[in-house]
This record gives C-alpha cells, sequence and structure tokens, in this order.
C-alpha cells in the first residue's frame, strides 16, 4: 500500500467498461414528475430507470458480482451528470460542429456507415445513445481541461516523510519513541505498513497536494512547520506519524503533469460530489 495516490482509470468517456449483468428485483423506485421511475437524482435532476439499465446492458465481462455492478455504473453515472451540469454552470458546451467531426473519426475508424451501424448494435447504443454519451465525453475533457488549467510553471510542493501503523495506540507508542530521540528513518524501517516508503525511512519524496491519497493529510504537509513531526492521524489505511521536510514551488516533471492533472480532476469531482445534493434509490 501507499499514500501517494496513482491516478484512476479516466471516468466514463464513451462505453463502460464495467461487466455484465442485469438488474434484479427492485423495490418500488419513486418516479419523476412524468411518472417515470428514476434511481437517483443529482441536485434535483433525475436519472431514470430506463436510462441505468441501457447503461447496464452494455457491458461485457460474466464474472461481476451484480449488487457491486449496479453500483459502480450508479456511480458513473452521477459523477457524469455532476459533470454536465457543472459544465452548464461554467458556460461549457460542445459545439455541433467538433460533435459531427468526432463522430465522423468513429465511423471512419471501424470501416464505414455499415460496420458502423453494426458497431451501434454489438454495443448496445442507438445511434441517438452514442450522440449524447460522445457530447459528454467532449463536455468532460472541457471541464477537464479548465479544471486542470493552472498546472503549468512552478507549484506548491512538500517533501515530507510518514510511518504508518495498524492502530493509534501503535502510533502514539511511535511517536513517543520520535520524541525519546530515536531516529524517524530506522522506526520507519523497522515498523512502517507502507512497502513502498519503508525501505526509505518513510520519504515520500517531493509532491503536490494532490497526490496525497487522504486530504486530511495532504493539508497538514502542507501546513506543518519545517521538521515539526504531527500525529497520530487516521487514514483510510491506518494512522500515521508525519513529518514535513521541505516546502518549495516546483514545475510538475513532465514524466509526472498527466497523472497530476488526472488526480487534481478527481479531487475536484468528490469535492463537486461532497457539495452536492445526491439521492440514491437503489437498495
Amino acid at each position: 500500500m501507499s499514500l501517494l495516490r496513482r491516478a484512476a482509470a479516466p471516468l466514463l468517456l464513451i462505453a463502460l467498461t464495467l461487466m455484465a449483468n442485469e438488474v434484479g428485483a427492485q423495490p418500488a423506485l419513486p418516479v419523476d414528475e412524468t411518472g417515470v421511475p428514476i434511481v437517483a437524482r443529482v441536485n434535483g435532476q433525475a436519472i431514470t430507470l430506463a436510462a441505468f439499465e441501457r447503461a447496464l446492458a452494455r457491458s461485457s465481462s460474466p464474472d461481476a458480482d451484480a449488487v457491486v455492478l449496479r453500483g459502480a455504473v450508479l456511480e458513473t453515472m452521477i459523477d457524469q451528470l455532476l459533470i454536465v451540469q457543472a459544465a452548464a454552470a461554467g458556460g461549457l458546451t460542445v459545439e455541433d460542429a467538433a460533435l459531427e467531426a468526432e463522430l465522423a473519426s468513429y465511423v471512419q475508424a471501424v470501416g464505414g456507415a455499415d460496420a458502423w451501424a453494426n458497431w451501434l448494435a454489438d454495443n448496445g447504443y442507438t445511434e441517438t445513445e452514442f450522440r449524447a454519451a460522445l457530447r459528454e465525453s467532449l463536455l468532460t475533457n472541457l471541464v477537464r481541461d479548465v479544471v486542470t488549467s493552472g498546472l503549468n510553471g512552478a507549484q506548491p510542493h512538500v517533501h515530507a516523510r510518514h510511518i504508518l501503523v495498524a492502530t493509534e495506540a501503535e502510533a502514539r507508542a511511535v511517536l513517543a519513541r520520535l520524541q525519546a530521540g530515536e531516529r524517524f528513518e530506522a522506526l520507519a524501517a523497522a515498523v512502517s505498513l507502507d512497502v513502498t516508503t519503508q525501505a526509505r525511512g518513510g520519504d515520500l519524496g517531493w509532491f503536490v497536494e494532490d497526490e496525497l491519497l487522504d486530504p486530511a493529510l495532504a493539508r497538514l504537509a502542507f501546513t506543518l512547520p519545517i521538521n515539526s513531526i504531527a500525529g497520530p492521524i487516521e487514514s483510510r489505511l491506518g494512522f500515521h506519524i508525519l513529518q514535513t521536510l521541505e516546502r518549495a514551488d516546483l514545475p510538475i516533471p513532465p514524466e509526472k503533469l498527466a497523472v497530476v492533472a488526472q488526480l487534481r480532476f478527481e479531487n475536484w469531482l468528490d469535492n463537486l460530489a461532497a457539495r452536492s445534493t445526491i439521492e440514491r434509490y437503489l437498495s
């Protein structure tokens, strides 16, 4: 396990690469103003059962757990709707000409109109559905570009190290040993559960805030006085003792830029979801 994050796969873009399964029997669902059953509302905007079932059917792997699959599909649809709403609030739109050009490239890639019709049928899309999905994909790219536009040039970085243990009591014991004069790197090598940093004394290297797994840890790393030690700090991995070693404004290395951009977008989306009113109706 590691405290530093790695970018997840892109959210939706054209088709859900999830596993196939049918929706099981459901308790009674609420309906929208037209009487259509819905599976969720996002800031008052409904996701219909019919749209959800179509998305669920556009999947390919037979080994899925039905409950896990349904939850994953629904969360992807919620995320996409949040992005669409944010785009509307920001005045971002996809021009029809851009949509048609992108669609033409797909048709050409599969070998022409007849092959395209077969592709749509094989992948569970109508032409209208695919156009809508493609527009949302292009819109997502526009939103991502806006969210990540500030990553060029020098960015705040921190150089820090940590020790990860399983319980708060263990973390307090580690902290007491540090306060008694034991070396941080020796303790990290001896007791830390983070195997990716254990051998280098818990050293996380230089990172921007978006790269750290836990937002509370990230905020602390960027505010802690240099060489100060803090903890225990709980995260989903366990309990951490954290020390900030250096802070500086540095350019993001080119080889990390795409990963950091994806992480920043994911963090933005997580924050947007936390500020939104999301009602889920599937059991």
